[in-house]
């Protein structure tokens, strides 16, 4: 799998259009174009996955708190990063891109050189919020946001960010995050291998 900064405009048509298929958000096409958007691709260059880093604002997920949650809890907005769009098609089944999908994204974030990165989540999936734990979220909000262009209906969402610092020891706070997607990618490579060797001295 390879993973490329998108920039050509009808590519951007494309991942917009499938980010909204798995999502269920249809980003704005001006909202794209100035931001870091990246593609993951397999190997017969079919658009896969991919996230977006959005280096200024406004910043969507700001956007729908409800205008009486004034508490920005130290959040300097010239200094933050949003994170978004992120999609991994469930077709791609190899947790091995899942991998490569989430390295990429962590040094793409460190790359920017921001000190604060701000994100949202449904409160359907928690899943996802734990998954963030080891980074210290700190929790701007968490009800029922404004509808956004592109967004299909209101949600009931969480909006946090985590500073630099704390993302930095992320990878020494939860070493399990890649090792259990590694160790899931080896056992089924070792089934598939014995399968195959099965089939072939039947």
């Amino acid at each position: 799998m390879q993973i490329k900064r998108i920039t050509d405009l009808s590519e951007l048509d494309r991942f917009r259009i499938l980010t909204n298929k798995h999502i269920h958000v249809l980003f704005p096409m001006d909202y794209l174009a100035q931001s870091r958007v990246f593609g993951c691709y397999d190997s017969r260059e079919c658009l896969c996955g991919g996230f977006v880093l959005v280096m200024k604002g406004p910043f969507r997920v700001l956007e729908s708190i409800p205008a009486y949650v004034e508490d920005r809890q130290g959040l300097d907005i010239d200094k933050t990063c949003e994170v978004t769009g992120l999609w991994f098609s469930p077709s791609a089944k190899d947790r091995s891109k899942s991998i490569v999908f989430w390295i990429r994204l962590y040094f793409e974030i460190i790359k920017t050189q921001k000190q604060f990165f701000v994100y949202a989540f449904s409160m359907s999936k928690p899943q996802i919020g734990k998954m963030y734990e080891p980074a210290r979220p700190v929790r701007l909000f968490a009800g029922q946001t404004h509808v956004l262009p592109g967004m299909e209906d209101q949600d009931t969402e969480v909006v946090e960010f985590v500073r630099r610092k704390d993302l930095l020891l992320f990878p020494l706070k939860s070493p399990d995050f890649l090792y259990k997607r590694a160790r899931h990618t080896l056992g089924h490579k070792i089934k598939r291998a014995r399968l195959f060797f099965k089939k072939q001295y039947a």
